[in-house]
């Protein structure tokens, strides 16, 4: 009694499938004539929505929390904001010097793998060059900042300058 059940429901499934399909005639399909066709009709135009780069495209690009240690030993805490295009990185974040005032600064950088290299600009004159490290998750960066007009100096600066997105 189950095989018998078992041999009907698989040969309703069957069934179901061949109709669904347009497989239900037995005569064999037939190639209609040159006369008999009909021109090809075009199929509207679907509008497609793009959707934003993942951050594994544009991994620099967001809000991020950073600190950097001053020359001075104190750290400064700002929000970054990067924008990225390609290769290409700009940014800019506001800090405050307690007892000093507000200010605010700019980046320009290029990726190179997983490593952002550039110059920083601050309103109160002060510029240089920065490197940051992306994490292998993609969550934070750990780098090194230096003020000098010479790039060669970042390579021996203690100066760190960290983030994690936001």
């Amino acid at each position: 009694m189950m095989r018998k059940t078992l041999v009907l429901i698989l040969a309703g499934t069957l069934c179901v499938m061949l109709a669904a399909s347009g497989c239900t005639g037995s005569a064999p399909a037939t190639t209609p004539s040159p006369a008999a066709t009909a021109a090809p009709v075009e199929s509207p135009a679907i509008a497609t929505t793009t959707a934003p780069p993942s951050p594994e495209t544009l991994p620099w690009a967001g809000t991020w929390n950073s600190t950097w240690l001053e020359k001075d030993g104190n750290s400064t805490v700002s929000i970054l904001h990067l924008a990225q295009a390609g290769t290409d990185v700009t940014g800019n974040y506001r800090y405050t010097y307690p007892g000093v005032g507000n200010f605010t600064g700019s980046l320009n950088a290029t990726v190179q793998g997983n490593t952002l290299v550039g110059t920083y600009a601050e309103s109160d004159d002060d510029t240089g060059f920065f490197v940051f490290e992306l994490s292998e998750n993609k969550r934070s960066f750990t780098g090194r900042w230096v003020h000098a007009v010479n790039k060669s100096e970042l390579a021996g600066s203690a100066l760190t300058w960290n983030g994690v997105r936001e």
